[in-house]
C-alpha cells in the first residue's frame, strides 16, 4: 500500500509540474510494429470536441533533437504520417491558440498497421509558451527486426568501467584478455562510435575502448545483417556504441567518482545547456586502470630428434591512465534546418613491465638451460575526431537530405627497451647476453563526406540513396638497436627496421527501395563500391598496388502475422579488407625471440554472403527472438604457425580457401517489473577447407555460448544485477581454444530522489579470468594459458545536478530515453 501511495504521489506531482509549465502530456498505449511504419490519429477541441484542422503534427526521435517526421491536420482533424524507421519516439502536438501537447512511449517496431493515436484533445491557452521536452520510459533491451539495443543505465555491473566492460555484457559479443572484441566468434567485425566505423584496427581499437568510461555509453546496438546503406566492412556484422551528447533544455550535468581494490580509479562529468536554437553537450572521464596478468606455455618441439621441450612463465604488469572530453554543439535555426559539430578526443598513457623465464627441457623433460627476459615499455595514444553535420528536411513529410565532414587522427608510439640474461642452473647467478632498444610509431588519419537523400515516392514506398567517399592512411615505423658489446653502443637490427605507408581510397554510392504491401515490408537495394589501395614498404623499396570494385546487394522481407508475431529473412554480401599493417607488415614482429609474427603483404581481400531468419515474438513483457544464420566466406583469413631448427615458431597469415559458418542465436528479453534483463545462447557449426595449406588447417567445428545479465528491483531505490557467461571449448585452425567463464555482481543504491546513486560491484570473486589454447602440428604442439587478474571490490558514486529526472529515467542516463 505504501508503495502504490508512493507512486501516485510521484505522479501527481509531475502532472503539477507540467501543468506549471503549460504544457500537456499523455502516455502511449499500445507499440505497433514496423521496420518502416506510421502514425494516424485526430485532434479535436477539449472544450468543444470539434476537429482542428491545421494542426502540426511531428514525429521525434530518441536519438534525435529534429523532428523525425511531420504532417498538418485536415480539416476533419485528422493526420497520418508514414515512413518511419522502427525505434522510440514522442509526438509533439502544437496548434496556435492550443497548448502543446507530448505524447510519449510510442514504439515502432516490427511492420504492421499504423500506430493509432486515436482521438487526442488539444486545450486552449491564452499564452505563449515554452518548449516541450519530448520523453519515454526506456527498456533494458530492445529486439528490432534490424538490429538489438542493450541500454547500459540498466547494467550496474559496468559503473566505473570501460566501454570493453559494456561490451561484455551484450549477448554474442565476447572481450578476450588483449581487448579484441568479436561477434558470433569472429574478431573481423565493425565496431562504430555514434553509427560512425572506427579506423582503428585490432590492437589500437582494444586499446582504445579500454579507456572510453563507462559512464558516457548510452547503449549498444548489434547489428549481425546490416543492408546496402551500411558500409559492407566486417566480417560478421556492426557493433554501434553510442555515446551520450545530447542536451535537456536548460541545464543539466552530473559528476562521478570510483576506486576499487586493485588500484583502480575513475572520475568524470558531464554537462548539458540547451536554449532555443542552440544546444551543448559536453563530458569528461579520467580512468587509471592496474591489471596484471600471467601468461605460461609448454611447447613439445618435433622438428628435430630427439624431441626437445619449452616451458615459458611470464608476468606483466599494465599500468594506464586515460583522458577522455566529448563535445556536441547543435544549431537549429529553424523547423527545417539543423547543424552539429562534434569532438571526440582521448589521450592514454601505459606502462608495462614484462617478465619471461625460459626453461629448455630434453627429451625426458629435464633441465638443460634457463633464461629470462625482461621488458619495459611506456606506450602513448591519442585519438581525435570531428564531425560536421548538416540535415535538412523538405516541406513534404519523410523527404530529407544529410551531409556529414568527418575527421580523424590517431597516434600510438612509445619506447622500449629489453634486457636479457643466461641463468645458472640453479641459483641467481646470471649474465646479461642482450641489451635493445626499440621505438615503435603508429599514425592513422581519415576523412570522409557522406551525403544521404531519402524521398517518398508513394504512400508505402520509400527510396534511400547516398554517396560516401573515404580516404585513408595508415603510417607504421618500428626501429631496433642492438647493443654492441665490442663497441660499446647500440647498433641498428636491420631485420626489425621497417617503415611502410598504407593509403587507401573508397568510393560508394548505394539505392534502397522500401515498400510495404499490407503485412509486408520489402526492401531490396545494392551499394557499389570502387577500392584503390597502395602499400609501400620503404625500408625493402617494395611497393604493392590493388584496385577492385565490389557490389553488396541487401535484402529483407519481413511479415507481421500478428501484433506480436514477425517473421523477417534477409540475405547480405559484405567484405573483409586486409588494411590492418598487423597482417600486412613483412617485417618481424615479436615480444620475444622465440615467438615471431609476420605479415602478409600479398592477402586479398575476404568475400562474404551472409542468410539471415529471424522470428520474434512478443508477449507481455517479454520478448523472444530466435535468429539461425548461414555465412559463407570466401578467401578467408586465417593464422598459421610454423616452426624452423632453433624452435622458433613464426605465425603468419593466408586465405584459406573457404569457410562456412551456421547456427542459431536465441534471446529472451525481459522489460519492466521487478525483474528484468536477458538470457541468450548461441549455437554455431563452422567448417574451413584449405587443402593447400597442410593438414589441420581443413577444420569442421561446433562452438556454443551462453549468457545472462539479469537484473532484480530489491525496493524501489535498491537493485541488483548479475552478470554469468560461458563460451565452451571449440576448435580452430591447427589447434583448440579453451573454455571461458565471467562472472560479476552489483548492488545499486538510489538516493535523493534518484540523483544520486551508490554502486558496488564484485568484479569476478571466483578469480576465474582465464584463456588457454593448444595447437597441434606434425611438428610441434604447444600448450598456453593467459589469466588476467581482475577480482576486485569496486565502489562508485553518480550524482547528477539540473533539472529533476524525468520517470522511467536511470541515474545515469542524463539525456532521455535515448540520447545518442
Amino acid at each position: 500500500m505504501r508503495v502504490l501511495v508512493r507512486t501516485i504521489a510521484v505522479l501527481l506531482l509531475h502532472c503539477v509540474l507540467l501543468t506549471r509549465a503549460g504544457a500537456q502530456t499523455t502516455p502511449a498505449i499500445r507499440s505497433a510494429s514496423a521496420p518502416s511504419g506510421g502514425i494516424r490519429g485526430r485532434i479535436i477541441d477539449a472544450g468543444t470536441r470539434r476537429p482542428i484542422g491545421g494542426v502540426n503534427v511531428e514525429m521525434i526521435s530518441a536519438d534525435a533533437l529534429t523532428p523525425a517526421a511531420s504532417a498538418l491536420t485536415g480539416a476533419d482533424g485528422s493526420f497520418r504520417i508514414r515512413g518511419i524507421p522502427p525505434g522510440h519516439y514522442g509526438a509533439r502536438i502544437r496548434a496556435i491558440g492550443y497548448r502543446p501537447l507530448e505524447v510519449t512511449a510510442i514504439a515502432l517496431m516490427a511492420a504492421a498497421a499504423d500506430f493509432d493515436l486515436r482521438t487526442v484533445e488539444l486545450t486552449a491557452a491564452a499564452v505563449e509558451l515554452p518548449p516541450i521536452q519530448v520523453s519515454a520510459p526506456e527498456q533494458a533491451v530492445q529486439l528490432a527486426p534490424d538490429r538489438n539495443s542493450y541500454i547500459v543505465q540498466d547494467m550496474p555491473t559496468t559503473a566505473g568501467g570501460t566501454a570493453l566492460d559494456v561490451l561484455r555484457n551484450v549477448p554474442t559479443v565476447d572481450v578476450d584478455i588483449d581487448n579484441i572484441v568479436s561477434l558470433r566468434g569472429d574478431p573481423s567485425v565493425v565496431v562504430q562510435i555514434n553509427g560512425r566505423p572506427s579506423p582503428l584496427k585490432s590492437a589500437q581499437l582494444g586499446n582504445f575502448l579500454a579507456q572510453l568510461p563507462a559512464d558516457l555509453v548510452v547503449k549498444v546496438e548489434v547489428v549481425t545483417n546490416p543492408s546496402a546503406r551500411e558500409s559492407p566492412e566486417g566480417v560478421a556484422g556492426i557493433i554501434n556504441i553510442v555515446l551520450k551528447r545530447k542536451a535537456d533544455p536548460g541545464a543539466t550535468g552530473a559528476v562521478s567518482a570510483g576506486g576499487s581494490t586493485r588500484g583502480h580509479v575513475d572520475a568524470g562529468g558531464n554537462v548539458g545547456l540547451q536554449h532555443g536554437p542552440l544546444s551543448f553537450f559536453g563530458s569528461y572521464g579520467f580512468l587509471r586502470d592496474n591489471r596484471p596478468r600471467s601468461e605460461s606455455l609448454f611447447r613439445e618441439n618435433l622438428f628435430l630428434e630427439p624431441i626437445t621441450f619449452l616451458d615459458e612463465q611470464g608476468n606483466r604488469s599494465q599500468i594506464q591512465t586515460g583522458h577522455t572530453l566529448t563535445g556536441t554543439l547543435g544549431y537549429q535555426p529553424g523547423e527545417h534546418d539543423r547543424f552539429s559539430l562534434e569532438n571526440l578526443f582521448t589521450t592514454r598513457g601505459e606502462t608495462e613491465v614484462r617478465s619471461i623465464l625460459y626453461r629448455d627441457l630434453d627429451a625426458a623433460q629435464a633441465l638443460t638451460g634457463r633464461s629470462d627476459r625482461v621488458t619495459r615499455e611506456t606506450n602513448r595514444q591519442l585519438d581525435l575526431e570531428t564531425t560536421l553535420g548538416y540535415e535538412h528536411s523538405f516541406a513534404a513529410e519523410g523527404h530529407t537530405l544529410a551531409a556529414e565532414l568527418r575527421v580523424v587522427r590517431e597516434q600510438e608510439d612509445g619506447p622500449q627497451a629489453v634486457v636479457a640474461r643466461d641463468l645458472a642452473l640453479a641459483g641467481t647467478q646470471a649474465d646479461t647476453t642482450a641489451l635493445e632498444s626499440a621505438t615503435n610509431l603508429d599514425h592513422s588519419a581519415e576523412t570522409s563526406l557522406e551525403v544521404g537523400y531519402v524521398r517518398p515516392l508513394a504512400a508505402r514506398l520509400q527510396l534511400e540513396s547516398g554517396y560516401k567517399g573515404t580516404f585513408q592512411r595508415y603510417h607504421t615505423a618500428l626501429h631496433t638497436e642492438v647493443f654492441d658489446t665490442a663497441q660499446g653502443r647500440y647498433l641498428p637490427d636491420p631485420t626489425r627496421i621497417n617503415d611502410f605507408i598504407y593509403d587507401q581510397t573508397i568510393h560508394a554510392v548505394y539505392g534502397l527501395l522500401d515498400a510495404q504491401p499490407g503485412k509486408f515490408l520489402l526492401q531490396g537495394g545494392a551499394r557499389l563500391e570502387r577500392a584503390e589501395s597502395q602499400f609501400h614498404l620503404a625500408t625493402l623499396g617494395a611497393r604493392y598496388d590493388n584496385g577492385y570494385t565490389s557490389l553488396f546487394p541487401s535484402g529483407l522481407v519481413a511479415y507481421n502475422v500478428d501484433e506480436f508475431h514477425q517473421v523477417k529473412l534477409s540475405y547480405s554480401t559484405r567484405i573483409r579488407r586486409p588494411d590492418d599493417t598487423d597482417v600486412l607488415d613483412p617485417t618481424p614482429h615479436y615480444s620475444d625471440p622465440l615467438n615471431l609474427s609476420v605479415g602478409n603483404p600479398r592477402l586479398k581481400p575476404e568475400y562474404i554472403y551472409a542468410l539471415e531468419l529471424g522470428l520474434q515474438r512478443k508477449a507481455g513483457r517479454s520478448t523472444i527472438q530466435l535468429t539461425p544464420f548461414y555465412r559463407h566466406t570466401r578467401d578467408a583469413v586465417r593464422s598459421l604457425r610454423t616452426i624452423d631448427t632453433l624452435g622458433v615458431t613464426t605465425r603468419t597469415f593466408a586465405n584459406v580457401a573457404t569457410s562456412d559458418a551456421y547456427g542459431t542465436d536465441a534471446t529472451i528479453a525481459l522489460n519492466g517489473g521487478r525483474l528484468s534483463g536477458f538470457a541468450s545462447g548461441s549455437a554455431f557449426r563452422q567448417v574451413s577447407s584449405a587443402p593447400d595449406l597442410g593438414p589441420g588447417f581443413s577444420v569442421k567445428s561446433f562452438g556454443w555460448s551462453v549468457r545472462t545479465n539479469l537484473s532484480f528491483r530489491i525496493s524501489h531505490t535498491l537493485d541488483w544485477q548479475g552478470l554469468l557467461s560461458y563460451q565452451a571449448p571449440m576448435a580452430v585452425e591447427q589447434g583448440r581454444n579453451g573454455s571461458r567463464t565471467r562472472f560479476s555482481f552489483a548492488l545499486r543504491q538510489k538516493l535523493e530522489g534518484q540523483r544520486l546513486s551508490i554502486t558496488l560491484r564484485v568484479i569476478d570473486p571466483f578469480d576465474i579470468s582465464t584463456e588457454s589454447s593448444t595447437t597441434i602440428d606434425p611438428q610441434f604442439t604447444q600448450v598456453s594459458s593467459r589469466r588476467r587478474s581482475i577480482r576486485a571490490l569496486q565502489l562508485n558514486f553518480n550524482w547528477m545536478f539540473g533539472q529533476p529526472p524525468k520517470p522511467g529515467r536511470g541515474p545515469n542516463d542524463l539525456l532521455g530515453p535515448d540520447a545518442g
